[in-house]
């Protein structure tokens, strides 16, 4: 049995030599273009990381979910953070929201510390949209943290920006801030 984290681009293949396989998905499910490229694969046994993600798709063979998680003690809730900065972490693209977590903080007056992974096929938008707003001292840009550092990131904010753009995949409430 294969289990493959790579989207779609291995199904024809794996079905063509009969190897048994199946597939989580990690990524978005609503876009409108989605079913005309994946149609063919309505069959193919995929996992979940949330009920929730399988909405878009709901008529494909789902046949588990298996959630995202962390070891338990791999962070540590801090009781007096250290500093009074906003965090944001993740990637950087525009469903996740980071040019709305600079305007928040803006609008707040906190410091924005923004620890993520530029994908590659975001590097136009990083330069374009997030480099002109980041001046070092209110809005900084990290790069990408390990597990330890993000203890210490996570631990000393005051606060956790996560303004995602998109249908939450775990279909957690969200708050809607407007910030103009």
């Amino acid at each position: 049995m294969i289990h493959c984290h790579i989207d779609w681009i291995h199904i024809p293949l794996l079905r063509r030599v009969e190897v048994p396989f199946v597939t989580t998905i990690h990524g978005r499910l609503d876009p409108p273009s989605l079913p005309l490229v994946t149609g063919s694969f309505k069959h193919a046994p995929l996992i979940s990381i949330s009920d929730s993600q399988r909405v878009p798709l709901s008529e494909f063979n789902w046949i588990g979910t298996v959630y995202h998680g962390l070891p338990p003690d791999l962070l540590s809730p801090q009781t007096r953070p250290t500093s009074s900065y906003l965090a944001f972490l993740g990637r950087i693209s525009p469903e996740k929201g980071p040019d709305v977590a600079i305007r928040i903080a803006r609008a707040v007056g906190l410091p924005l510390r923004i620890a993520a992974k530029i994908p590659r096929s975001e590097t136009r938008y990083f330069k374009e949209r997030i480099r002109p707003l980041l001046d070092g001292s209110r809005v900084e840009f990290v790069g990408e943290v390990d597990d330890a550092a993000k203890a210490d990131f996570l631990g000393n904010a005051a606060a956790l920006l996560f303004p995602i753009d998109w249908p939450e995949p775990f279909g957690l409430y969200r708050f809607y801030i407007r910030v103009s």
